[in-house]
């Protein structure tokens, strides 16, 4: 039985972004460079980059060391380049778990504690709302 054909996936895809796994650094920073708006929301958003959700985005940034607020236009290509690379190392290891790991070494497995700590500085975590989402940080770590 097939669900939708050529047509319909193409209506579906029409606008995504290229998949975030795929992305080379060069087109990345391509991508980013110049964006309007926060580094978190441009990198949510599909039609740049399809295939990165809240708790990703927020994994990847904590990974890289980038506050989610920064606006992406100010980002100089040597954070660029952290940026990529932690996105790298975090899907792949999300995608062989099937998920975002709720490891503790990860932000992610610390952002739903009662009173959330950083697990790499012990700081406690900050949480806003960005692009309408629930973003989770750590001000010392993430400048």
């Amino acid at each position: 039985m097939q669900l939708a054909d050529d047509a319909a996936v193409d209506r579906i895809l029409d606008g995504l972004g290229p998949d975030a796994q795929a992305v080379s650094r060069e087109e990345f920073l391509e991508l980013l460079s110049g964006r309007r708006g926060a580094v978190k929301s441009a990198l949510m958003d599909q039609s740049v980059i399809a295939g990165l959700g809240n708790l990703l985005c927020d994994e990847i940034l904590w990974r890289a060391r980038v506050a989610p607020r920064n606006a992406a236009r100010n980002l100089d290509e040597k954070t660029l380049r952290r940026i990529h690379a932690a996105m790298g190392r975090v899907l792949k290891t999300s995608v062989r778990d099937g998920r975002v790991p709720p490891r503790r070494s990860w932000l992610t497995g610390c952002r739903d504690d009662n009173e959330p700590q950083c697990p790499r500085c012990g700081d406690p975590l900050r949480s806003s709302r960005s692009a309408g989402r629930r973003t989770v940080w750590c001000p010392r770590c993430q400048t």
